[in-house]
């Protein structure tokens, strides 16, 4: 079984600094995802245009029925 873990580093100019080097392995491989810091405000209108467009008028318990009946069909 694979195990993951994250790590916190930091990048200064084009080098990455862990956090906590003791935690990362002698060899492997990472998958990186870099943190934009930039503050980015919610636009409030694009936000009431897609809640506007969700559709409230289900029967929720009879639409999780729907979904759950397909794996029947299924071998």
């Amino acid at each position: 079984m694979t195990v993951y873990s994250t790590i916190e580093a930091v990048v200064k100019n084009g080098k990455i600094y862990p956090l906590e080097p003791d935690k990362l392995p002698i060899e492997g491989k990472l998958l990186l995802i870099v943190l934009n810091e930039e503050n980015v405000q919610a636009d409030p209108e694009k936000i009431k245009d897609l809640l506007g467009s969700l559709k409230m008028d289900i029967d929720s318990v009879q639409w999780q029925k729907d979904i759950r009946s397909e794996w029947d069909t299924r071998l």
